[in-house]
């Protein structure tokens, strides 16, 4: 992670413009959503942690839950595969990673690899303004094939 920048650039970015209302109610929005996490039981969080990130479960097809086991395998639906340029906490190589991982297959997914880090994939302005309105027209496209085919 980038604690300079979070902890210190985030600051001078705001100062930087203070006089743009729309940018500090932006900056005001990120970071309450930022600071206010869903209070989540310490047991769940660690069983989770361990089982999805530490041991691979899900990616490897051995993740249980709901009384059976899961599989990425089992997911073949089309995909939209959306990495952020400077994303440290999922990197390209991870969300690109996905398409061996799934049963969808190569024709059917889509990848995007956007300037940005992880949070700005989905609240940054220029991935709002570019990338997600072609994600919007994709999932258009994608269930009007559905719709025909049936």
């Amino acid at each position: 992670m980038h604690p300079g920048e979070q902890h210190l650039g985030k600051f001078i970015d705001l100062y930087e413009h203070i006089e743009d209302r729309n940018y500090v109610a932006r900056t005001e929005q990120s970071e309450r959503w930022y600071e206010n996490p869903i209070d989540l039981p310490g047991a769940y969080y660690l069983q989770a942690i361990r089982s999805l990130f530490k041991d691979n479960l899900f990616a490897k097809g051995e993740f249980f839950a709901c009384g059976q086991t899961l599989s990425l395998r089992t997911v073949t639906c089309p995909l939209f595969l959306l990495a952020g340029k400077d994303d440290d906490l999922t990197t390209k190589e991870q969300v690109f990673a996905a398409e061996r991982l799934v049963g969808t297959p190569p024709a059917q997914v889509q990848k995007r690899l956007v300037p940005g880090g992880h949070i700005g994939l989905f609240m940054g302005k220029k991935t709002l303004e570019n990338a997600w309105p072609e994600i919007g027209a994709w999932i258009a496209k994608v269930g009007r094939v559905g719709e025909d085919t049936g």
